[in-house]
């Protein structure tokens, strides 16, 4: 009974945030398939350190490289991921790629740091299974999306409000 019901929540979530549909991309494939897109400006490829959520919330930190739409300019990113809502049970690091849009101005690889908000959920059962958006950094310009499948990422639910800090390695 107890999978049965972490399968239909895991589903659903997929099905809300179109998961089921998507494998994780490579920052290669993303930036070939947006080639064409006016907004789109890179990917940002982060291994993101596992944690334990404690019902109300968890940070994770964040090492990040952005690949600029190019495929050749890149810059490293450090951060974190703060996390409040429902947060249950507990993650293994996972490696995750947000795609990258510019909403204003042109933005540059080292032009990302700064503070970004936004919705997340993820259901893990062994496999994860989730989407996140967010939306900030330099002059509130810029927005990321994150969704997919990741293998073996342990078991948790969560869903709620992420604040992701990044800022350039020097």
């Amino acid at each position: 009974m107890k999978n049965v019901v972490m399968a239909a929540a895991m589903a659903a979530l997929a099905l809300s945030t179109g998961a089921c549909s998507m494998q994780q991309s490579s920052a290669q494939q993303l930036n070939t398939t947006n080639a064409n897109s006016r907004i789109y400006i890179g990917s940002l490829t982060c291994n993101v350190g596992g944690s334990t959520g404690y019902v109300l919330g968890s940070a994770k930190s964040l090492d990040c490289v952005f690949l600029a739409k190019d495929g050749v300019t890149t810059a490293q990113y450090t951060g974190s991921i703060d996390k409040i809502g429902i947060d249950i049970g507990y993650t293994k690091a996972v490696h995750t790629i947000w795609r990258v849009y510019s909403l204003g101005s042109e933005r540059g690889a080292t032009q990302l740091s700064g503070t970004y908000v936004g919705e997340q959920g993820t259901v893990a059962a062994g496999n994860q299974a989730g989407g996140n958006w967010i939306y900030g950094g330099p002059n509130a310009e810029i927005g990321m999306l994150s969704s997919g499948v990741i293998k073996d990422a342990g078991y948790n639910l969560a869903t709620g409000v992420a604040a992701m800090t990044i800022r350039l390695k020097q």
